[in-house]
């Protein structure tokens, strides 16, 4: 089920609220958390029998290894240390069996694809993190875990506790694409005297949350998937592309995949906050990014700290001990620390979208980007640069040099193939026309665009670089968990705050009406597929 079916939004979310806190009131804070795993389901059974199957075993897997890990029971050091091990490979090997094995196939041995071809589970890349960094703090006796895990002594004491891991994990809001919550953000709201008790400014905020994201969605990305989409499935069948249309197409998109992703967020944090629950925040205004290092810190916040956890920093304690132990100085030292790691952090990152070439591409391009700015600022020259230049001069600097690349990598990211690529951004890179010349011209793109897209890109571009974002606008209430501190890039006139009143109510309702319009053509979240 998606956030804009019409049955989730004006059936399953508004039952699924007044059960909570129905529940919740007389049957205290577990009971509620039922509700949570019961709409759960609902909301996960259009994926089929099968996805359902697969989560419902990784949750109880996950849940036996972590109770065992946090619980009372005394194990070595050493059987801890296989106990996690054996959940972590348990976790990543079922997610890399259904993401990797197909393709894996079909280039080592393609008559067996046919055999092994089988759907990605919804949701699966982002459980699977949420249940392996679980794990993790479970083995590191995190309070959180440990206090959650503790009433597990008897069988009604375990089976609450599941029903309470349960909806940690597949809390339908955060579910299929996320964000990846800690335990340690999720288990003290649980744990608060007012969970499940209803109040005026949670329905407030998060409905604020909820409008901006469907508006972001439907109004926005999906307005811009109508000329995106013809322009890059042409373009992977050897089109002629006009060249001012290949450049829109690529701005287009840099914009379609930020508000449609960055929608979906704002609606999964919008509802939870409807249950009384803060989920950490995944978006905060990225592509005003003034480098690709400050870029990580705004896109998909929670897969960074989680890719970071995982990979980059075990690798990085590895190379600085390697490095030491060898007696390695200078760049060879910060080869095996920091740059190794770097790269392999980012060739991660791309496989967890998938093992394609356009993604593996856009990985390594963005890891030696990173490591070449993480060079470049840690330089005499940089800090010179700082000591004589504003930090407002600095950031529009930064943005300005920041915007191609990360708008031609996005598109690298869209293309199904190199080919395909080089076909939208030649006009970008100087190449003309020259790569497509063998091209049959009667698949030329052409389709008619009934409001001028640079009109449509020029006012979605003014939504992006000068108004507030909706966490700015909120941030009196506490919309989310912040999950990195940034630094506000909003020009200082505009920063105003929201309060609640009838001229913003009467202006969210205008913008649901509009939503309510665009719900009889619902699109799949890009992500979904991930």
């Amino acid at each position: 089920m998606l956030f804009v079916d019409p049955f989730f939004l004006l059936v399953l979310l508004p039952a699924a609220l007044i059960l909570f806190y129905l529940v919740g009131r007389r049957g205290g804070p577990t009971a509620a958390l039922g509700v949570i795993v019961a709409a759960s389901a609902i909301f996960y059974a259009p994926y089929g029998a099968r996805n359902a199957i697969i989560l419902a075993v990784s949750l109880v897997l996950n849940f036996v290894i972590g109770a065992t890990l946090a619980g009372p029971l005394k194990l070595s050091p050493s059987h801890r240390q296989w106990l996690l091990g054996i959940g972590l490979a348990a976790d990543f090997a079922n997610l890399a069996s259904f993401k990797y094995l197909d393709q894996v196939a079909r280039l080592a041995i393609p008559s067996w694809a046919p055999v092994l071809g089988y759907a990605i589970p919804a949701g699966i890349s982002f459980y699977t993190f949420h249940q392996a960094v679980f794990l993790y703090h479970a083995y590191m006796r995190q309070p959180d875990v440990v206090n959650f895990i503790a009433n597990t002594e008897n069988l009604v004491g375990k089976l609450k506790t599941l029903v309470r891991y349960t909806a940690f994990v597949a809390f339908f809001p955060q579910l299929i694409i996320g964000p990846i919550v800690y335990m340690s953000e999720f288990a003290p709201q649980v744990a608060a005297p007012g969970f499940a008790r209803p109040r005026w400014v949670n329905f407030q905020v998060g409905a604020a949350l909820a409008i901006v994201g469907l508006f972001k969605k439907l109004l926005i990305a999906d307005n811009l998937a109508g000329f995106v989409d013809p322009i890059f499935q042409v373009a992977e069948r050897g089109a002629i592309i006009d060249p001012a249309h290949a450049r829109l197409a690529v701005i287009a998109y840099f914009f379609q995949l930020y508000f449609d992703f960055s929608g979906y967020s704002d609606v999964s944090l919008g509802i939870a906050r409807l249950f009384g629950l803060r989920l950490p925040m995944n978006f905060d205004s990225p592509l005003r990014a003034t480098g690709i290092i400050d870029f990580y810190r705004r896109w998909h916040m929670t897969l960074t700290r989680v890719i970071v956890l995982f990979v980059f920093t075990p690798l990085s304690l590895w190379g600085t001990r390697a490095a030491v132990e060898r007696g390695l100085t200078g760049w060879r030292r910060r080869a095996l620390s920091a740059w190794l790691p770097l790269l392999i952090n980012f060739q991660v990152i791309a496989l967890w979208h998938s093992a394609k070439i356009t993604f593996m591409l856009f990985g390594m391009i963005h890891g030696v980007w990173y490591l070449i700015e993480t060079e470049i600022r840690a330089g005499r020259r940089f800090k010179t640069f700082r000591s004589r230049t504003s930090e407002r001069f600095r950031t529009l600097a930064g943005m300005a040099v920041t915007v191609l690349p990360l708008m031609l990598t996005f598109a690298l990211f869209r293309s199904d193939s190199l080919h395909g690529f080089l076909a939208v951004a030649s006009p970008f890179l100087g190449l003309g026309q020259s790569l497509s010349n063998s091209a049959d011209p009667n698949l030329t793109a052409g389709f008619i665009v009934k409001t001028p897209i640079w009109l449509r890109l020029a006012v979605v571009a003014l939504f992006v670089y000068i108004m507030p974002n909706i966490y700015e606008l909120l941030a009196s209430y506490r919309p989310c968990i912040r999950t990195f501190s940034n630094e506000p890039t909003t020009p200082k006139l505009l920063r105003f705050a929201w309060r609640p009143n009838l001229g913003l109510a009467l202006a969210l309702s205008a913008l649901m009406g509009f939503i309510v319009a665009y719900l009889n053509l619902p699109a799949p979240f890009l992500y979904a597929g991930f």
